[in-house]
């Protein structure tokens, strides 16, 4: 009996251990970029990075709160993708096999591939980030500026398109909805200093 509790005990501590490193698998590299949008030196080289989770959040009780981060440029005045802004602020990004990073598939290990997908075509989907994700469930991604309040839907995907310095690029699960219906991240994309910029032009 004691061997078998022991076992058990053993079993339960290597499963904790593999959630706890599962969980800090997905979370915000803490070295790179800084919460909120880009400020001080930042706020006219950077670009602020939006991930909002949108039906994801809650999802089988797994909380995903908007993240909101600065993505400093290592290098001011170099040009860089959405892709390297993502990994500049910290965002765990991954692709599918078959296009590698030219289709981001998760976004902070979200949705995951334990995670069942509500889609009205199949409400027991899981994401397995092997070929392009589904039309009705995927990462929508979005581009502002930084000098007005409304998104713009990319026609690029993050692997092929240079960000904006100053601006915001924006990342919203789009569940069950349509190209015209895909809903934009919610947060204001309006970096106060672009303004600023701009009308001492």
């Amino acid at each position: 009996m004691r061997r078998v509790l022991s076992v058990l005990s053993a079993l339960a501590v290597t499963l904790t251990a593999a959630v706890a490193t599962a969980a800090q698998a997905g979370a915000v590299d803490p070295t790179k970029g800084y919460d909120g949008i880009c400020t001080g030196g930042d706020a006219l080289t950077g670009v602020t990075v939006v991930i909002d989770f949108q039906e994801l959040d809650g999802n089988g009780g797994v909380a995903a709160p908007t993240i909101t981060r600065c993505s400093p440029n290592p290098n001011p005045g170099a040009a860089r993708t959405g892709i390297a802004a993502l990994q500049d602020a910290g965002i765990a990004v991954a692709g599918t096999a078959q296009w590698g990073l030219g289709f981001v598939c998760r976004l902070e290990n979200r949705p995951a591939a334990t995670e069942t997908i509500p889609r009205a075509a199949n409400p027991s989907y899981r994401e397995a980030c092997v070929v392009t994700p589904p039309a009705d469930a995927y990462w929508s991604y979005w581009h502002a500026d930084g000098s007005g309040t409304t998104w713009t839907y990319s026609s690029y995907g993050a692997l092929n398109r240079t960000v904006t310095p100053g601006g915001f690029e924006g990342w919203s699960f789009s569940l069950n909805a349509t190209a015209g219906s895909n809903p934009a991240p919610g947060v204001t994309p309006r970096n106060p200093a672009v303004g600023a910029a701009l009308t001492a032009r």
